[in-house]
């Protein structure tokens, strides 16, 4: 036993955790010599697994970040420090991370969300096989926060930005206040933000060649057709639109200007990025309850309003040949901007109150966490979409002047929708994980899960269109995940095979409205030598709509521009949206294989390669490509009138019957820091600092992309130029992040291109060139204090300069002839372009 004790101090002493064979003990990685609380000195055997927060698992890390890289990214927040490690994070089909604190579940990102990176001591990425053990199935990443033991910081942080040519300016407050003692933790913070509306007439757009609305009008034949034969007699050709004139609106003024429609321009009434204004309040209390339970509480609150500017309406208005004001011998159509009416808009606030509780505790060597969460969110929206054009073609028939501006009371009548929508949600997961088997290999992990969630939603449409909407669902599933160690040259056992293990896992759901839908994952996992580890997956899983997607409540807007593949033109229709109740169950099956190498064992440097083969049934999207392929395939999501014109455009989720892609993700990272370890200035005191880094590429290669719309549809090549959402799915992509920092002063960048691709469309004016694209973007920090020693005032005062797209690039994008659509002009794709932001934060 005597042994057995010493075995225990050398491991405290070196720092690692310690666990007992009937329980599980973490120590501080700074702890003294000497055995800690809590742990059974009759224990008949002691293993050491690792250091205090670290996710007990034989896979090696993705990419981890040091206290000394995550001051190299200058990140001031969580998500700022997440932002250039996102395509790390983020599994092969997209999913988003699973976050852990000190290696325990939290209750959601908001547990950690408002954590300062100075409070964090390391942060590890971790491959899907590790969501096994956390309750979840392997198919998304582990993003695991180590804190300090003992943290106390109070951060106040002002920052305002502004896009280089101007709009779109953005102002932001965040107070947060941080306390870490052991187990213990608080965070309090508050966010206010802001961001201004920026208008067309900021940016270079030129006005929509096939959109005829004008201030005074353009006036056209009932069916697109020759307007009057004596007004082509008079122009000398067939004349099927003509501008009114200035000034007397006769015949030989329409004849001044045959088929030259005027354009308007709505850039000084339109805006491109809509005015915000979001509040957020966070409260986070974490401690232990009783000698063997933990737990945390978290309440949230958050409130947005969007304001969306979209211009005067526009009219088609009806003139009779008998109007005594028109020189026409038949009637006509006049397509006009009712400017002398109200300027069409949407307003949108939305309101969630989140709150989350988490129990965490262990017996007989199982541990296990309870969580419970409640949400509620209101969003409420107005949109004016229109003028009720009835009364002013009332007037017209009755021999009103259709050129001239209408009094106020014929165009008073707004076409108004509004929409709410109310969801309330409650939850609880439990999760108990445990080593109850041991085999030749090592020990066998078990983890069980049990998990019941009830939600309801409300929606509804009032207005020219009512629409109501409701949906409660419950859902209730449990799961078992195994990860048997098959392998082991720690234990001896077939050593030459290295380090070897299979996992499996089983998921049954049981969700209202959908029936049982069932998850498994096969998974084998070998490291042959320490710096190599091979990971190898099948995973099937079947998958709900979300209530957004099944229960958000319609609405429409008359008279949206969007274009047309089948004629490379521009047109206007009605455009729908809102959620879809008929939806299906999506079922996914993934095929991947990865390996991570760390080539060097005394440098944080790492190469990753994950190919993943994905067959998709019934996935969920939403199109938004107007493709003569689309609309043969979704043919219920598009209406067009008795000439064959596109009046009525869906863009709501669908089931897409069948999808194939095969993917290679590739990674490297590395962190460290440079020049050599000098000794320290005074014997016992700390070693000089050097500068720190950080960094990482991570190209991606699509080797397939194709979608099949419908049983017995064809099939569409999204990589050889088919589109579902009337942009580019690059075959070769790619992102690259890195930083440096030396005394709180340094600089950071992050940049993510694409290669040239195209989108075939059904004429020349409709195949599209995409031009390869690589936006930038880049971070400085400067430590106040360092220039201004003697200050008191400048302790702890960091100045920061963001710059997003360093080259303000933008999209390039032209059809065959060389010419730019309207839609696809570079300010309309990206509007902010350059934008700077300065921010000032102290730390007391």
């Amino acid at each position: 036993m005597r042994s057995n004790l010493g075995f225990v101090r050398a491991a405290l002493t070196a720092g690692v955790l310690t666990t007992a064979a009937m329980g599980t003990c973490q120590v501080p990685k700074d702890a003294s010599s000497g055995p800690a609380p809590g742990i059974d000195r009759s224990a008949s055997e002691v293993v050491v697994i690792g250091r205090r927060g670290t996710v007990q698992t034989s896979l090696q890390s993705l990419a981890t970040l040091d206290e000394a890289a995550i001051a190299a990214s200058g990140a001031t927040s969580i998500s700022e420090l997440l932002r250039p490690l996102r395509a790390v994070t983020q599994s092969g089909d997209g999913q988003e991370p699973i976050f852990l604190l000190n290696a325990q579940r939290v209750s959601g990102y908001q547990d950690i969300g408002n954590l300062p990176p100075e409070a964090i001591e390391r942060v590890d990425v971790l491959p899907e096989p590790v969501a096994l053990q956390y309750g979840y199935p392997p198919t998304r990443r582990v993003v695991n926060f180590i804190t300090k033991r003992r943290f106390r910081q109070l951060a106040l942080k002002a920052a305002g930005g502004t896009t280089t040519r101007g709009g779109g300016a953005t102002e932001n407050a965040h107070l947060d206040l941080t306390r870490l003692a052991n187990d213990r933790r608080l965070t309090l913070s508050f966010d206010a933000r802001r961001t201004d509306n920026l208008l067309q007439s900021r940016r270079n757009i030129r006005p929509d060649p096939d959109v005829l609305f004008d201030a005074r009008g353009n006036v056209t034949g009932l069916t697109g057709g020759e307007i009057d034969p004596s007004l082509s007699a008079l122009s000398g050709q067939v004349v099927t639109i003509a501008p009114v004139p200035v000034g007397l609106p006769d015949l030989a003024g329409f004849a001044a200007a045959p088929n030259q429609p005027r354009l308007f321009d709505l850039t000084p009434f339109r805006s491109l990025v809509p005015a915000n204004d979001t509040i957020h309040g966070e409260a986070v209390l974490a401690d232990r309850i009783g000698p063997k339970l933990s737990g945390s509480v978290t309440v949230t609150a958050d409130h947005s309003r969007d304001v969306t500017l979209f211009g005067p309406a526009g009219a088609t208005l009806f003139v009779p040949a008998d109007n005594p004001f028109s020189p026409f011998g038949s009637d006509v159509l006049l397509q006009r901007y009712l400017v002398e009416g109200a300027r069409l808009r949407q307003r949108v606030e939305t309101t969630t109150l989140h709150a989350s509780g988490v129990v965490r505790g262990a017996v007989r060597g199982w541990q296990w966490d309870l969580t419970g969460t409640v949400d509620t969110q209101r969003r409420a929206g107005v949109i004016f979409k229109g003028i009720d054009v009835a009364a002013a073609n009332a007037a017209i028939a009755a021999g009103a002047d259709p050129f001239q501006p209408f009094a106020p009371a014929l165009v008073a009548d707004r076409l108004i929708d509004r929409t709410v929508q109310t969801t309330q949600g409650a939850g609880a997961k439990l999760v108990a994980t445990g080593r109850p088997l041991r085999v030749p290999a090592g020990r066998v992990t078990v983890t069980g899960t049990v998990e019941t969630e009830q939600t309801r939603t409300e929606g509804e449409t009032r207005g020219a269109d009512p629409y109501a909407v409701a949906f409660g669902r419950g859902r209730i599933e449990g799961a078992v995940a195994v990860d048997v160690p098959l392998a082991s040259r720690r234990e001896a056992f077939l050593p030459w095979a290295g380090e070897l293990s299979a996992n499996a896992s089983g998921t049954v759901r049981r969700v209202g409205r959908f029936g049982t839908l069932a998850d498994a994952t096969l998974g084998l996992n070998w490291s042959p030598v320490p710096p190599v580890q091979v990971l190898v997956q099948l995973k099937r899983s079947g998958t709900a709509p979300t209530l957004d997607q099944l229960a958000t409540p319609q609405s429409s807007a008359p008279q949206v521009s969007l274009f047309d593949f089948a004629n490379g033109r521009s047109t206007l229709v009605t455009l729908l949206v809102g959620g879809n109740p008929d939806l299906v169950a999506e079922r996914r099956r993934v095929q991947s294989i990865g390996a991570t190498i760390k080539p060097f064992a005394g440098r944080e440097l790492r190469i990753g390669a994950t190919y993943e083969a994905t067959r998709i049934a019934n996935g969920v999207q939403t199109v938004y490509a107007l493709t003569p392929d689309t609309e043969a395939g979704l043919p219920d999501l598009f209406v067009r009138d008795a000439n064959g014109a596109l009046s009525s455009v869906a863009f709501r989720p669908t089931n897409i019957f069948r999808e194939r892609q095969r993917t290679l993700n590739m990674t490297l990272s590395a962190t460290g820091q440079i020049g050599r370890a000098r000794p320290p200035a005074t014997p016992g005191g700390p070693p000089p600092n050097r500068p720190s880094f950080y960094g990482g590429l991570g190209p991606t290669i699509r080797f397939s992309d194709r979608v099949q719309l419908r049983p017995g549809a064809g099939t569409l090549d999204l990589l050889a130029g088919d589109t579902l959402s009337g942009l580019i799915t690059p075959q070769l992509a790619g992102y690259g992040y890195g930083g440096i920092n030396y005394l709180g002063n340094g600089g950071t960048f992050d940049f993510y291109c694409t290669g040239r691709a195209r989108v075939r469309g059904a004429v020349p004016a409709s195949t599209l060139r995409f031009a390869p694209l690589c936006k930038a973007n880049a971070g400085f920090t400067l430590s106040v204090h360092h220039f201004l020693p003697k200050q008191d005032w400048t302790r702890s005062l960091g100045l920061k300069l963001e710059i997003t797209n360093v080259t303000d690039a933008r999209q390039r994008v032209r059809d065959t002839s060389g010419a730019v659509p309207y839609r696809y002009q570079p300010d309309l794709l990206d509007p902010r372009g350059r934008v700077v932001t300065v921010s000032l934060r102290k730390l007391f």
